[in-house]
């Protein structure tokens, strides 16, 4: 008896349908951006200004992260 193929498959989208130097790019971003927020971090949050850029920050660092997580595994 041979198994089923489930036809319920939820995976996630991958990287690898953009292009080769944005996926380069996101990667990159993503290994760099961590930085430009620890610099952020060590002068203080003190305004809601650079909370803000803090908040976006991490976030683009998470969006890099997912759309450069294939670079390289080609």
């Amino acid at each position: 008896m041979t198994p089923s193929t489930p036809t319920n498959d939820r995976r996630a989208p991958t990287s690898a349908s953009l292009p080769a130097p944005i996926r380069a790019g996101a990667f990159w971003a993503a290994v760099l951006l961590p930085f430009c927020a620890l610099g952020l971090l060590a002068s203080g949050l003190s305004s809601p200004v650079e909370y803000a850029a803090f908040v976006s920050l991490v976030a683009v660092n998470v969006l890099a992260l997912i759309a450069g997580h294939d670079h390289g595994a080609e």
